[in-house]
């Protein structure tokens, strides 16, 4: 098992580095001085440890795979015997690079940010480079911020959050020649480099479902549509799948809340009172979808009979849940996968396709079935 260490910061940003192999035990620093316990080692004590010269425990750090197998674990074993941290500063100083990424997301309390990051972080791991993360609040100014502190910490790399932010990050990026990507939203229409499912058609996708199974009274729980691109195009696609079946989604049943479990109950209590309640709930993620099922579970409602709830992101649980839940699933250890290549073909000087849309898919469950007549 491999473990990896997160360092929070006083601005909030969280450092997650792997403490095994040749990639970390580089990196903690104190002034710029090279840390190593009550006494100090340097590339020459780890070369005499392993027997090899100092040219070559340097190419074990900067580019392993030039360096055999056996040597490699000889010098990895003196490596750990003299408890060796190498200077990051020094390493970059040479190299012209960090070996970091830097990823800012809008929020740690969401799951599927941590799964897109996981897998990312890994990809990253075997190509010899560490994942710096940070949190925005999904406030603007705090993003803008962020990326000036992940400039300043030489990040090689950068992954963001949908493609809405003030206009002068990107311009800030491309002058800095920092290869950057944005993910969780497409748009085609626009010209920079982005990976992640479709959301409208995702959206649309769950909706069509719905829709098929003869609902027409509809009730939504979103994020907040403000500085979160992503949830307009949720809404977006919900509301185009619905008024293409001569329906509407007007904005008297469009709920924005903080993505909570009390709030996907508490919406579900609301819609009930009324006079001529929703046959269905759609839901903007898991999150609320599981709170209105488990306080739809609570009154003692027959689901799907009396209402059918969906969900979108395919969390775990989703399929532990009593009945199931309906969900979309959004491919986003993939998107991690494909953000964490792009970023280092960038790097290393080639040119990857700038769009990549890996395929969402529609995860039916138990939550979702005909409404009554």
């Amino acid at each position: 098992m491999r473990t990896q260490l997160g360092l929070q910061c006083k601005s909030g940003a969280v450092i997650t580095l792997p403490m095994t192999g040749p990639v970390l035990r580089m990196g903690l620093k104190e002034g710029g001085a090279q840390v190593n316990g009550p006494t100090k080692t340097n590339l020459l004590d780890v070369a005499r440890k392993a027997g090899v010269s100092q040219t070559t425990v340097s190419r074990y750090f900067n580019e392993p795979k030039k360096i055999r197998e056996e040597t490699r674990k000889r010098i990895s074993q003196a490596i750990a015997d003299l408890d060796f941290v190498p200077s990051m500063t020094a390493r970059t100083l040479a190299m012209s690079r960090s070996h970091t990424i830097g990823a800012i997301v809008p929020t740690f309390d969401h799951a599927l940010f941590a799964r897109e990051l996981n897998d990312m972080a890994d990809q990253l791991f075997k190509a010899g480079y560490a994942l710096i993360i940070a949190s925005d609040q999904y406030e603007p100014g705090q993003e803008t911020d962020l990326v000036r502190t992940m400039i300043a910490r030489n990040v090689d790399g950068l992954l963001l959050v949908g493609l809405e932010r003030e206009p002068g990050i990107y311009d800030l990026l491309d002058r800095r020649g920092v290869p950057y990507v944005t993910t969780w939203t497409i748009d085609l229409e626009v010209s920079r480099p982005q990976v992640g499912a479709d959301k409208f058609a995702a959206a649309h996708a769950i909706a069509d479902h719905l829709l098929d199974l003869g609902h027409q009274r509809f009730a939504l729980i979103e994020f907040p549509v403000a500085n979160n691109d992503r949830a307009r195009t949720r809404l977006r696609g919900f509301r185009t799948a619905i008024e293409a079946r001569g329906l509407s989604l007007p904005n008297e049943v469009v709920f924005e809340e903080p993505p909570t479990y009390e709030a996907g109950g508490r919406i579900l209590r609301s819609i009930l009172e009324s006079s001529v309640p929703p046959t269905a709930l759609l839901c903007g993620t898991d999150v609320f979808a599981i709170g209105a099922l488990l306080e739809a579970k609570r009154l003692g409602l027959n689901l799907p009979a009396e209402i059918s709830i969906s969900g979108f992101d395919n969390l775990p649980i989703a399929s532990l849940l009593d009945p199931p839940l309906t969900t979309i699933d959004l491919a986003v250890r993939e998107t991690g996968q494909l953000a964490a290549r792009y970023l280092l073909s960038k790097i290393e000087g080639a040119d990857p396709p700038g769009i990549s849309v890996p395929r969402h898919e529609l995860i039916l469950g138990g939550s979702t079935g005909r409404p009554r007549r």
